[in-house]
């Protein structure tokens, strides 16, 4: 049997992803948080600070000495502003204090407002059982330490992550370079173009191209992508190679679909082996996509996807998006799918790993789309995504979900 031969979805994907290198970095000065948005650090964030910086009031009310306004009231001496200095806290008095403001020296407690009774210029705790001393601080550093890694390298800037960085404030931020992805389409029947109205007169024996488009749906939109180019290439082993040696050499990651199987026409493995590829796999134990191949070339994945439109969609979500991300220097490029309950399971049982698309009946629930086949470009159209059934699945349940949009 070849050694690239019909391995399961997981091996194929830890082995492709192994070969594969991430692209060069740049550094950005003082850049807006647009043009960090979605972008993956190549670097990683530490602290210049403790967080918070200080001791502060986690609480809108007084800043006092427990002890002191425990055994009675006390008048209230002024206040502790956001963002200023405070004063210290002399001994029999309480400082009026505000989410966020400093802790005045001296002070051991916030008396949140919901506790004391304010009258004639003082203040008197109601419920002195309720409150202990160091009640309602967030201590210097309780977050983090300055010098600590807040941020790993491979970490897409999320806005919870934008949080963090504009936080710290860096006058530079290293970030990996945005992707550039070539897609080439392959077959005789297929008419392609740049838009999708690339010809209304059409014999019954020609197909307008969906495959192209639907990948540069797919994957068009990730921040971390900066261009996607596409172009169609004929069934011929020399232009197939000549074409492959020109995306590969201007792209970061090039993905084909059609012409892998083993039909005499299916030239693209041996194309991309031709113009210098290393072989991965060949043959995926899943349906749809099984004839998937992939190859890299100077650490660039080079992957070819079956001509059906439905193992195009499956495939390209979930082996190459994997690699895609490898190649833009995620840390984590396979990360745990959420999962959906599927409330009905219908069809036989396979010997390999079966991905369904579903469309979404509420939260965490699915049923599985009304499709006619991996040729069928009408029934996924209002699915939001697919299952991954493992080998000899039967029954309705919790399985992995995969939505369309990355």
């Amino acid at each position: 049997m070849d050694p690239l031969d019909s391995v399961a979805p997981s091996v194929a994907l830890d082995r492709l992803l192994r070969m594969i290198g991430s692209v060069g970095t740049e550094t950005l000065q003082r850049p807006t948080p647009r043009e960090l948005a979605g972008r993956v650090l190549a670097e990683p964030l530490v602290l210049d600070r403790d967080s918070p910086a200080c001791d502060v009031s986690a609480m809108d009310g007084f800043a006092v000495r427990m002890a002191e306004i425990a055994a009675g009231p006390l008048p209230v001496g002024g206040e502790c502003r956001i963002g200023t200095a405070p004063p210290r806290l002399a001994a029999g008095i309480a400082l009026r204090i505000y989410t966020g403001s400093p802790i005045p020296a001296g002070a051991d407690t916030v008396v949140p407002l919901e506790l004391v009774k304010e009258t004639d210029g003082t203040v008197l705790l109601h419920a002195v059982d309720s409150l202990t001393a160091g009640a309602n601080l967030r201590r210097q550093g309780e977050n983090a330490r300055c010098g600590a890694q807040v941020i790993p390298v491979g970490t897409m800037i999320s806005p919870a992550a934008m949080t963090a960085l504009a936080a710290v404030g860096p006058p530079t931020v290293a970030v990996y370079r945005r992707l550039r992805l070539a897609i080439l389409t392959t077959g005789d029947e297929l008419v392609s173009g740049p838009t999708i109205s690339h010809g209304t007169t059409l014999t019954r024996w020609q197909l307008r191209d969906s495959n192209g488009p639907a990948l540069e749906a797919l994957f068009g939109t990730a921040s971390w992508i900066g261009t996607v180019t596409r172009g169609h290439v004929l069934d011929t082993l020399a232009g197939l190679s000549d074409a492959i040696r020109a995306a590969s050499a201007e792209a970061d990651a090039l993905v084909l679909t059609g012409g892998v199987s083993k039909g005499a026409y299916d030239h693209v493995p041996a194309a991309v082996l031709a113009a210098g590829g290393e072989g991965v796999f060949h043959r995926l134990n899943a349906r749809p996509g099984r004839p998937t191949f992939a190859a890299v070339i100077d650490g660039k994945p080079i992957i070819g996807l079956p001509g059906n439109p439905l193992a195009v969609l499956t495939s390209g979500r979930r082996i190459v998006t994997p690699a895609l991300r490898q190649r833009a220097g995620f840390s984590a490029c396979d990360p745990p799918s959420p999962t959906v309950e599927l409330v009905e399971w219908s069809g036989k049982s396979l010997p390999l790993t079966w991905w369904r698309p579903v469309t979404l009946i509420g939260p965490g629930h699915a049923t599985l789309a009304d499709l006619r086949g991996s040729g069928d470009t009408c029934g996924p159209a209002s699915s939001d995504g697919f299952i991954e059934a493992p080998p000899n699945s039967d029954k309705a349940g919790i399985y992995g979900y995969y939505s369309w949009m990355i």
